[in-house]
């Protein structure tokens, strides 16, 4: 059985993994300056693998029990993690916990999307969370429409709550129109503010494991190319180290953007 520390590891370098597949130079570039900025993707290909890495963030991870964690979503694994770190040093840990309860707390506001939906004819007023709309959107980026069963289902749901109730063929015909407005309008929207986020929460594990990283690197005073890492106690397991070990190497390289703050005018819509 893993100690806590080891799912620590585990989970962050996971996390670690998974941002910098999204907030990265290839996806998009960061524009203006100080407080009045935005991101623009490289294409509507990269803002569709955006969505799609969001809804996995978003998600639980694998609950098989081959798994070598408990299933859990990344961000409340990050969240139990800045409540119980195992390598918090003088505070280190604050910016991260910081940064994950802004992000859940940003997911978690209910918000009002009017749409026109013209596959059934209806304007109708969806009422949801913003973690609900992205989880939509990005399993509707990921599937089609025979793939989407579970989606369709959730939104039948939700139209049947905004006084739109429709039966099952409908709600088929009309995830392209959900789609649209989900993805192409709010989701493309909210990506600006989604990626400081998720920018923060980098630079929130960067500053936390600092500390560990200058305790445990060392490096050949010869050749100084050659360097390795001291193992923290209770971390025992292969797999463990390994995980470990990447992550060091996360922090000696550190983020890929500097910290950078979106424009209002790209967070006061929706």
């Amino acid at each position: 059985m893993k100690s806590n520390i080891e799912h620590e590891v585990i989970y962050l370098l996971a996390v670690v993994d998974l941002i910098k597949s999204m907030v990265n130079r290839e996806m998009f570039d960061v524009l203006g300056t100080q407080c009045h900025q935005n991101i623009l993707f490289r294409t509507m290909t990269h803002h569709r693998f955006f969505a799609i890495a969001l809804v996995d963030f978003l998600s639980k991870t694998d609950g098989k029990v081959e798994a070598p964690v408990q299933p859990k979503a990344f961000l409340r694994a990050v969240r139990d993690i800045s409540t119980q770190p195992s390598f918090d040093v003088n505070g280190s840990v604050n910016d991260l916990k910081l940064a994950a309860e802004s992000f859940a707390s940003w997911l978690e506001t209910e918000m009002e999307v009017d749409v026109w939906l013209p596959s059934i004819n209806k304007q109708v007023v969806l009422r949801l969370t913003r973690w609900s709309l992205h989880c939509i959107a990005g399993n509707l980026s990921k599937h089609n429409f025979l793939r989407s069963v579970g989606i369709a289902m959730d939104l039948k749901e939700l139209l049947a709550k905004a006084d739109a109730p429709v039966e099952m063929h409908d709600v088929i015909l009309v995830q392209n129109d959900i789609y649209e407005h989900f993805h192409n309008d709010v989701g493309l929207y909210h990506s600006s503010a989604i990626a400081e986020h998720l920018n923060n929460i980098l630079w929130g594990i960067q500053t936390y494991l600092l500390p560990e990283f200058r305790r445990s690197y060392t490096h050949d005073q010869t050749e100084y190319y050659r360097y390795a890492y001291q193992y923290p106690d209770g971390l025992k397991d292969p797999l463990s180290q390994a995980c470990y070990w990447d992550l060091m190497n996360h922090i000696r390289s550190g983020p890929i953007f500097e910290p950078f703050i979106i424009s209002e005018s790209f967070k006061s819509r929706y």
